[in-house]
């Protein structure tokens, strides 16, 4: 069955390749024919050799076998370059379209399915496994092709020279590969336990440092250096093996291949001997010449090359195929989208739970029960404690997660009907969490409108109380910031995020914390900046703080994945119950 599987991720591979046919065989065809050119020049030296051990003085001759030789070692030379260019060539245009089909696919299918992986691990898919992917394919193409010329060429010369010298080198030779696919395959898992130690290693490190200044924070830098030790450890003991599996074969072919060599010298020898007049070789139809046997030697070193290139070729093959498997686990997660869904029309009216229900895994329910109605143009408020559901519901609003039961509508219609890409562009998203990428200060603002003018993005800064801080930085608008930000305060980087949503003007709006990192001076004149922008919009606000959400239409209060209460907010106060106790308490 494993057996299966690889052969399986080999064909997916080359059809990746299959993709730039062009270069494939391209760079095949090239690599042949300059292979075989190679294995015509032995005949050719052996013939001048003939040309003056049996010829006497006919140096002209003699001249000619010499120069065709060159030139066919010549146009081998050129063809070869010519074949691995195409062929390192088709290399990257894979390894390009795999990174690019893997990050589509990263988009495209659910949440869930992507959350259990770790970020280190998907880059390692990403850029190291596709690297090892086509590398191998690579290396597998040029030497499998390459091989496969060799023997073929070899074997029909050799029998054009001489039959019983040529059934000798054919029946020995292959005795190497025999051993070296043996070896192979007792050692095939080892390499896949060196991916996934990788994988390990890479996501682990990836973490720590994202999170250097906690692990600094809470004297926890010897504990990670333990974890990364171990990982290190398993990763060279894994690494080794893979090594020594590898290293196994080689000596054993050569000294296969040498004893092959020795043969057919002696052999070689035997048969000159009887190639007299009457010799045994002669009337056996075996006849033997000097040059013919200097060509048989030759020969027998490139049949045996093949034999001998299997170690490396398996390896690369088996680190291809390990590469492979990791890609295409990803590559095989079905879509969140699956076509055919109704288009949703803007603006929404109203978004409505119904008995909705919801949990991360089976065994274990957190939504439970939910049920509310968000009117077109209404604000409302999820305020609850730390886990009690406010960012789940969020999350299935905008179709990051589906729920379980319950039904839930948007314009009178199941969300379901709706292509997730759909929902997600009617919603502008403010959260606790920034993102920035590099670029400079204008671009990270205009990322939800490319096409903004420069005025449009100047008035989204002002809005979000962003301008002046702007008018501060060395080069303005046109500042270059990094993606992790360390040149801002983390309520500059929300304030970029708030001006984001300011100058995209989406149809519906989800703030998650939004104003959780800015002052309280700046946080009022956000909060204005936002009631602006909100008006008529449906708006979603998740906040600790209950003083930002007194004017909501409506306020879900949550506790243990439920809302235990709904209303405004003079409701809510008079009704004296959870609200009313977290708004005392927020008081002091």
């Amino acid at each position: 069955m494993k057996t299966k599987r690889d052969t399986s991720t080999v064909r997916r591979i080359l059809g990746c390749a299959l993709v730039h046919k062009y270069y494939l065989f391209g760079g095949l065809i090239a690599v042949m024919i300059g292979t075989a050119l190679s294995m015509i020049a032995p005949i050719l030296v052996g013939r001048a050799v003939d040309g003056v051990v049996y010829g006497g003085t006919d140096f002209a001759l003699v001249a000619r076998y010499c120069v065709v030789a060159a030139a066919c070692v010549t146009a081998s030379g050129v063809l070869v370059w010519l074949g691995n260019v195409l062929l390192s060539v088709l290399a990257y245009l894979t390894a390009r379209d795999v990174r690019v089909a893997l990050f589509r696919k990263l988009l495209s299918v659910p949440m869930p399915a992507v959350e259990k992986y770790s970020r280190g691990d998907l880059m390692m898919r990403m850029s190291t496994f596709g690297e090892n992917l086509t590398d191998g394919l690579y290396q597998g193409v040029l030497q499998l092709s390459a091989g496969a010329v060799t023997l073929l060429v070899t074997v029909v010369c050799m029998y054009t020279l001489n039959w019983a010298m040529a059934t000798i080198i054919v029946c020995l030779t292959p005795v190497s590969a025999f051993v070296a696919a043996w070896i192979a395959r007792k050692n095939r898992t080892t390499f896949a336990r060196q991916s996934e130690n990788m994988g390990r290693m890479s996501g682990t490190a990836e973490e720590f440092i994202a999170g250097t200044r906690v692990l600094r924070a809470y004297g926890r830098v010897s504990d990670s250096e333990e974890v990364i030790e171990k990982l290190n450890r398993d990763l060279f003991k894994s690494g080794l093996a893979s090594q020594y599996a590898g290293a196994q074969v080689n000596p054993v072919s050569r000294i296969v291949n040498n004893v092959v060599y020795a043969v057919v010298t002696v052999a070689g020898g035997l048969f000159i001997i009887g190639s007299g007049a009457e010799g045994w070789a002669t009337a056996a139809g075996a006849a033997l010449t000097v040059g013919a046997l200097s060509a048989f030697l030759t020969y027998a070193n490139q049949f045996a090359r093949p034999f001998n290139d299997v170690t490396s070729v398996t390896a690369e093959l088996q680190t291809a195929s390990a590469a492979g498997k990791k890609i295409f686990e990803i590559m095989d997660i079905p879509d969140e989208d699956k076509g055919g869904a109704a288009p949703l029309e803007l603006p929404v009216d109203g978004i409505v739970f119904d008995d909705v229900a919801f949990s991360y895994t089976p065994e274990r329910p957190f939504i439970e029960g939910m049920t509310f109605r968000a009117d077109k143009g209404r604000k409302v408020a999820i305020v609850g404690t730390t886990g009690s559901g406010k960012t789940t519901v969020i999350n299935l609003i905008m179709r990051f997660y589906d729920i379980t039961g319950g039904r839930l509508t948007m314009g009178g219609r199941d969300a379901s009907d709706y292509a997730r890409a759909d929902v997600r562009k009617a919603f502008g998203m403010v959260l606790q969490d920034t993102w920035l990428f590099s670029g400079t200060v204008r671009e990270n603002i205009a990322y939800g409108k490319p096409d903004a003018t420069e005025e449009e993005i100047r008035e989204a800064a002002r809005a979000a109380h962003l301008d002046k801080f702007i008018s501060t930085l060395a080069h303005g608008y046109d500042t270059v910031i990094s993606a992790e930000g360390e040149e801002l305060s983390e309520g500059q980087k929300q304030l970029i995020t708030i001006a984001r949503v300011f100058l995209a003007r989406p149809d519906m709006l989800i703030l998650d914390e939004a104003t959780a990192s800015v002052d309280a001076m700046t946080e009022r004149a956000v909060q204005a900046a936002f009631a602006e922008i909100c008006r008529g919009k449906t708006t979603f606000v998740v906040a600790h703080r209950l003083s930002t959400i007194r004017d909501s239409d409506l306020i879900l209060v949550m506790d243990g994945g439920r809302i235990v209460e709904q209303g405004d907010h003079e409701t809510l106060v008079r009704e004296k119950g959870l609200y009313y106790r977290m708004l005392r308490a927020a008081q002091g």
